[in-house]
């Protein structure tokens, strides 16, 4: 999907078969050196009947 109204000078094109370099700073220079570390996820219930991890779908 195309975003006519994008500058293409700010928003160049992405081209999907470029590869993806290996330094985020030359994505986003302004950005923070390092990510945070990725929240914990919640584990599935493990059968005990307990209570926590995942609810089933409603």
């Amino acid at each position: 999907m195309s975003q006519p109204d994008l500058d293409p000078e700010q928003y160049p094109p992405i081209d999907p078969r470029e590869p993806v370099p290996d330094d985020p700073g030359e994505l986003l220079p302004d950005g923070p050196g390092e990510l945070p570390e990725a929240p914990v996820e919640p584990m599935p219930d493990d059968g005990d009947g307990g209570e926590g991890g995942v609810r089933e779908p409603a």
